[in-house]
């Protein structure tokens, strides 16, 4: 690893090659959206191979299960090794891209495809959590504030524009514009294009310079978590974001059901539109990654937070209020939403001191496996009452998530355990 004395986080040539480093992962992590963001496609995938609602909604519920495994990272690893572990997860998830690749290229029956994804999508919740956890904290360790949230601005500013890029590559594809290249093989190659992106993050994380900090002694299990537990529960504001962090996932969980609405919205297979619903998402989502990047460096983490649990709400409600192709507003809110993945790790960072940053990063990452039944849950509302039931239950934790944020007010300091 490439360490450096504290003194050094200052340095601003250092600073800036970590940042643009970081953006650099971000822009090729975004233009793999159509995989990496486990949901529209793979549900599409899911829906052709004869799925229901509900298993098609699987991939998504086993992606957020894979996030339990950062608590037990952060236990295990000293902080010597935050760097590797970066570097290792995204050799796994390019591994798991090659995985897929095999069973959508070679003769397999239906059931081994669709198992095969909904178990990538494990294993793409796990190693995702964990690399956006350490991503940030080696960010953290090797630029300052303002560093930050410059690297912040950029890269979910630009990133998403890759994302677009990516999508509108992703429609070419799955809707047989691209002679010879039919179902699926298409699936395949989205995959396989990921693949090469995945290796040169791997790359470029080893290119970082850290802050040296200090090992501490490993505990047992049970009072590493007790530790850390006790300190996080102490936070009023760190619980509330916990709890807040829960709904926004309860909302964003319906993504995946607002693809399969499409069949009903204006008569079209999520196949036939999972491109341009990927845009949409991504598009909007670069103009909100510029817009609340700004919000956070003007008005501060939390300001920033809210913001995306105000889109994500009304992302859930737009099928509610539109018709026809109107309704495909709802990924463009939706995208802006999605950028609380970052922003609400971005407040605890920022209200974290340094002692406990991975500890609170980790107990935040567990809302994910949490919540891990909620785009079932979506699938199960809509085959027993309808989508407009989904729409509603997501749009209501949207809103009960702002309230708690709007209400919390700044709480007290984070406490370091002892």
């Amino acid at each position: 690893m490439n360490s450096l004395p504290p003194s050094h986080v200052s340095d601003p040539k250092i600073e800036r090659r970590n940042g643009n480093l970081f953006i650099l992962t971000q822009l090729l992590t975004y233009f793999s959206a159509p995989v990496l963001y486990v949901g529209v496609v793979q549900a599409a995938f899911c829906d052709r191979l004869g799925a229901s609602a509900t298993v098609a909604n699987l991939p998504n519920s086993t992606y957020l299960l894979g996030a339990i495994v950062p608590i037990f990272c952060a236990w295990l690893f000293p902080a010597r090794s935050e760097q590797r572990i970066v570097q290792v997860g995204y050799t796994v998830v390019a591994t798991s891209l090659l995985l897929v690749c095999a069973v959508v290229f070679l003769p397999a029956p239906n059931a081994l495809r669709i198992g095969v994804v909904i178990g990538q999508g494990l294993l793409l919740g796990v190693m995702n959590s964990t690399i956006s956890i350490y991503l940030m904290k080696c960010l953290a360790r090797g630029t300052s504030e303002q560093g930050r949230a410059r690297a912040l601005k950029y890269a979910f500013g630009f990133g998403p524009v890759a994302a677009v890029l990516g999508s509108l590559f992703a429609q070419l594809l799955l809707a047989g514009k691209i002679e010879g290249v039919r179902y699926p093989v298409n699936f395949g190659i989205l995959y396989l294009v990921a693949l090469p992106c995945m290796a040169a993050c791997a790359l470029a994380v080893r290119r970082f310079r850290l802050v040296d900090v200090p090992d501490e002694t490993t505990p047992s299990l049970v009072d590493f978590v007790r530790r850390s537990l006790g300190a996080f529960v102490e936070d009023r504001r760190l619980v509330i974001t916990w709890i807040s962090y829960l709904l926004w996932y309860c909302a964003l969980g319906g993504m995946t059901n607002l693809s399969l609405y499409t069949r009903e919205a204006v008569g079209r297979t999520p196949l036939e539109l999972a491109g341009v619903i990927m845009a949409l998402r991504f598009g909007c989502k670069s103009i909100a990654g510029f817009g609340i990047g700004s919000v956070a460096a003007r008005f501060g983490a939390r300001y920033a937070m809210i913001c995306t649990v105000v889109f994500v709400g009304l992302g859930m409600a737009w099928p509610l209020i539109s018709t026809g192709y109107g309704y495909l507003g709802a990924f463009g809110l939706m995208g802006a939403g999605e950028l609380g993945g970052i922003f609400f790790i971005n407040y605890v960072v920022s209200i974290s001191q340094p002692a406990l940053a991975t500890r609170n990063l980790a107990l935040l990452s567990l809302v994910a496996p949490v919540s891990s039944f909620v785009p079932a849950l979506h699938g199960s509302l809509t085959d027993a009452f309808g989508f407009n039931a989904s729409f509603l239950f997501g749009s209501l934790a949207a809103g009960v998530a702002l309230t708690l944020l709007l209400v919390s007010g700044r709480g007290t300091p984070a406490k370091v355990a002892s």
